[in-house]
C-alpha cells in the first residue's frame, strides 16, 4: 500500500474529529442484517463500506480523527486507509480507540476469543505504526478513575504488547510500543500526577516483561477536560497499582461500565429502509469476482495468524461490507470457549436468552459453577439471538425457566417477540423473568407488561438474591 502526502496541509492544533458509527457497524454488522432492526444510526453513522465514508467526508479527510469502532475497529480503519489512498492523501493523524480486553464486556463485543481479539488489536497496532504516521494504533480509556480501572487499562495494554510480541520480531515489538498511548478522564493537578505515576510504572513493566530499549513514553498519557475527584498518589501508590494489575490480570476485579453513548458527529443520511436498499444498490454494481478474491484472501491472513490489515485495505478497496468482512473473521477466528462445567444435580434449569445486538451480560448473573452449587443448571445460548434462535433453543434443552437478559430497548422488542413465538410453538405456560438493565419508558414497559414478561434490574439483586428469585419462578 502506498501513501502519498496530502496536498493540503495540516492544520495546526486542529481539534480532533471523532467518529463513533453506530452499534450494527461497530459490532461487524450490515444495516440490513436482521439484528440491526432500530438501531441503525442510532448512535453515530451507519458504516458498511468505503462509499459510506465518502459520503461522511464528501470534501476532504479530517487532519486529526479518533476512530472508536468497536470490534469492528481495525476494519474501520482499512476503510479511513483505503480512503486517503483513492484520494492520493496523506491519512489523518489521531488513534484508534480499540482496548480488546473491555470490548469483551461491551455491547459491541467481537464475536471471536480474547485471544483472537488480541492478535487483531496488535495486527492494527503494528500496521498503523508502519503504514499511518502520526496515528496511534491502540488508545486505552481509563473507565474508573480507581487505582483498579487504571490497573485494567494497565493490563490492557501489556497484553496487547504481549500479543504484539508472539507476532512480531523485538525490534518491531519496540516500535509498536509507541503506538500505545492512555487516556485518563480528567486533565488536573491528581490526574497529572497519576498519569506521571503511571508513565513510570508502564516504562518498568514493560522492561521486565520485554527487556530493556523501549523509548521512554513522556506521550504516553492523554487528559480529557475534567475534574479528577482522586486523591493524588501517595507513598504507596506504585504498590497499590502494581497489586491491582495482579488481581486484574488473575480476573479478579470487575469491568467498569465501558460502552457509554456518545452523540454522533454527523447524522446518517438516509433512514433505514433506504440504507438496505443502497447496501442492495452497493452489492449490485461492485465487481463480484473482486469481493470474493479479497475476502478470501482475508481469510487465509486470519487462519494463518498474518497481518489482516493488508487484506483488510484490500477488501475495502473491493467494495466489501463491514457486515461480509465481520462474517470472514467470526468464522476464520476461534469463538470464544466456554469452560466446562460438572454435570449438574438434580434440580432447576434455566435457559439464558440474550436478544438483540448488544452483547452486554447482566452482572448481577451467577457463574454456572455458582449455579451448580445451589442445584441449578444455568445455560445460556450466547450473545445476539433473534426470536427464533431462542426458540429453537428451548425446542432442544427444554428448561424449566427462560432468563431474559435485556441491556437495550431493541433487546425488549425481541423478547416479546420471543415470548409471542414461544406462545404460538406451545410453550405460553413457560416462566420467563427479564432482567432490565436500562432505563424503560412507560409505552416499553406497558408491553413488556402485557406480554407477561416480570422485570426485576439485574443491579437490584443482593448477594444470593438472583438465585433464589429465579428459584421462585418455578417453585
Amino acid at each position: 500500500m502506498t501513501l502519498h502526502r496530502s496536498t493540503t496541509p495540516r492544520t495546526p492544533g486542529a481539534a480532533p474529529a471523532t467518529l463513533r458509527p453506530d452499534l450494527p457497524s461497530r459490532a461487524g454488522f450490515d444495516s440490513d442484517h436482521p439484528l440491526a432492526a432500530g438501531l441503525v444510526g442510532v448512535e453515530g453513522p451507519a458504516l458498511a463500506h468505503l462509499g459510506d465514508l465518502e459520503a461522511l467526508w464528501p470534501d476532504r479527510l479530517p487532519d486529526v480523527l479518533e476512530l472508536d469502532g468497536g470490534a469492528a475497529g481495525p476494519w474501520h480503519l482499512a476503510l479511513v486507509a483505503a480512503l486517503a489512498e483513492r484520494r492520493g492523501v496523506a491519512p489523518p493523524q489521531g488513534a484508534l480507540l480499540h482496548d480488546p480486553l473491555a470490548l469483551r464486556h461491551a455491547a459491541a463485543a467481537p464475536a471471536w476469543s480474547d485471544r483472537a481479539a488480541l492478535g487483531l488489536g496488535a495486527d492494527a497496532l503494528c500496521w498503523a505504526g508502519r503504514r499511518l504516521p502520526g496515528l496511534r494504533g491502540a488508545r486505552l480509556r481509563v473507565s474508573a478513575l480507581t487505582p483498579e480501572g487504571m490497573a485494567l487499562t494497565l493490563r490492557s495494554g501489556l497484553a496487547l504488547l504481549a500479543a504484539t510480541a508472539r507476532r512480531e520480531k523485538p525490534e518491531h515489538l519496540r516500535a509498536a510500543a509507541c503506538g500505545i498511548d492512555i487516556v485518563m478522564p480528567a486533565d488536573d493537578a491528581a490526574a497529572r500526577d497519576w498519569g506521571a505515576l503511571l508513565t513510570t510504572l508502564w516504562q518498568e513493566l514493560v522492561a521486565e516483561r520485554h527487556g530493556p530499549g523501549f523509548a521512554a513514553r513522556p506521550d504516553l498519557i492523554q487528559y480529557r477536560h475534567g475534574a479528577s475527584e482522586i486523591a493524588p498518589p501517595g507513598p504507596d501508590a506504585a504498590a497499590r497499582l502494581r497489586a491491582a494489575l495482579l488481581r486484574a490480570e488473575a480476573d479478579e476485579l470487575p469491568w467498569p461500565e465501558t460502552d457509554p453513548s456518545r452523540p454522533a458527529d454527523a447524522a446518517p443520511p438516509l433512514s433505514e429502509p433506504d440504507r438496505a436498499a443502497a447496501l442492495v444498490a452497493w452489492r449490485r454494481q461492485r465487481d463480484g469476482n473482486a469481493v470474493q478474491k479479497s475476502l478470501l484472501a482475508l481469510r487465509e491472513a486470519a487462519k494463518r495468524g498474518i497481518n489482516v490489515m493488508g487484506p483488510s485495505v484490500a477488501c475495502a478497496k473491493a467494495g466489501v461490507t463491514t457486515g461480509e468482512w465481520g462474517t470472514v473473521m467470526a468464522g476464520a477466528l476461534p469463538g470464544a470457549v466456554a469452560k466446562p462445567e460438572p454435570a449438574p444435580p438434580s434440580g432447576v434449569t434455566f435457559l439464558l436468552a440474550r436478544p438483540g445486538l448488544d452483547a452486554r451480560l447482566p452482572r448481577a448473573l451467577p457463574s454456572p459453577t455458582e449455579a451448580h452449587i445451589r442445584g441449578i443448571e444455568l445455560r445460556d445460548t450466547g450473545p445476539r439471538r433473534l426470536p427464533s434462535d431462542i426458540v429453537a433453543a428451548v425446542l432442544d434443552d427444554r428448561p424449566q425457566a427462560l432468563l431474559l437478559s435485556l441491556p437495550s430497548p431493541q433487546s425488549a422488542q425481541m423478547a416479546i417477540e420471543t415470548l409471542a413465538e414461544l406462545r404460538r410453538a406451545g410453550f405460553g405456560a413457560m416462566p420467563a423473568l427479564g432482567l432490565i438493565e436500562f432505563q424503560l419508558d412507560a409505552p416499553l414497559e406497558k408491553a413488556l407488561e402485557a406480554a407477561g414478561l416480570p422485570l426485576k434490574r439485574a443491579r437490584s439483586f443482593a448477594n444470593g438474591g438472583f438465585l433464589q428469585e429465579i428459584v421462585n419462578l418455578v417453585t
